[in-house]
């Protein structure tokens, strides 16, 4: 399990980095689409805190072990991956795993291409 999660900046900085990739490759950012956010827990209380939260914000949560004193949360929402909702969202998930005592590893979706006609 990692024991430091992403800094703000860092943070930041990932989810910069991934929508430049995604406007290069043309993903249609306002499409939705299912997005997953992953984060990992040492405590069956703190993952089960977290993901009761998430639950209740509307996503859809799974909570699997990983080894001894490892818990790996995943939770999908479908929505767009528009810069301020990418904001939002990673905003949301990251203070409902910190507060948890959860490290927060990231965001990821498919990419939505314009249909050719």
């Amino acid at each position: 399990m990692k024991t430091k999660g992403l800094g703000r900046e860092e943070l930041h900085s990932m989810c910069t980095e991934q929508l430049a990739q995604r406007v290069k490759l043309g993903d249609v950012l306002s499409s939705p689409r299912e997005v997953d956010h992953t984060a990992y827990f040492r405590k069956r209380s703190d993952v089960a805190a977290a993901a009761g939260e998430l639950s209740r914000a509307g996503y859809s949560v799974n909570v699997s072990r990983r080894g001894f004193g490892t818990y790996l949360l995943e939770a999908t929402e479908t929505t767009d991956v528009e810069w301020e909702t990418v904001d939002e969202f990673v905003e949301q998930v990251y203070q409902i795993v910190a507060a948890n005592r959860g490290v927060y590893d990231g965001w990821g979706g498919s990419v939505v291409l314009r249909s050719e006609k």
